[in-house]
Parts: C-alpha cells; structure tokens; sequence
C-alpha cells in the first residue's frame, strides 16, 4: 500500500487471505479471546502471522502509523478509515455520466 492504491492493494489482500482462510482476521468476525480461553495461544499466532503480511505489503512512511497496533483488524480498520475513498467504479462511471451532459 502506498495510499493511492488502496483499492487494489485491499483486494489483493482479501484475496490473499482468503487462500489462507485468514480474512476473519481483518474483517472482524473472529475477536481476541480472553487471555484464559484456551484458543488465545492459536489466536494470538494466526493474528501475528497477518500483522506481519499486512506489515511487509506497507511503503515505509504508512507502516510507520501502525507499527504498534498489534490486531489485525485495528490495523485494517486504521488503512480503511485513512485511505479508502468510497466505490470508485461508481464514481468513475458518475463522472463520465456529467461528462457527457456537457
């Protein structure tokens, strides 16, 4: 991710994930178990092991805002909320519409 690719960058992700059936991780619909339930451990690797590749697919100035985050889905939400810039086939296709009323 370099901030002006953020649509292709979280589709490759996604997609990446989901070979690795991973995507709960960032999508949110697998939270952190308590520190006592006995999935933490297993958890806790998975989650670190996604940090990582969402890690290693960042340009350096944007991994600098997360380095710390240590959830995936924090992370993911973080890129979402920084560099997402709404359904920009819609609004291509919105442009070209006013476009051609002129």
């Amino acid at each position: 991710l370099n901030g002006a690719n953020y649509h292709s960058w979280s589709r490759a992700m996604l997609l990446a994930l989901k070979t690795k059936k991973k995507v709960q991780f960032v999508d949110g619909s697998l939270p952190r178990p308590a520190l006592n339930d006995p999935n933490f451990t297993i958890w806790d690797h998975c989650n670190t092991l996604v940090v990582s590749w969402l890690h290693h697919s960042l340009d350096p100035e944007i991994l600098q805002t997360i380095t710390w985050m240590e959830n995936a889905s924090d992370i993911w939400n973080t890129l979402k909320k920084c560099y997402y810039q709404g359904d920009v086939f819609r609004i291509s296709d919105l442009q070209e519409e006013l476009y051609l009323l002129k």
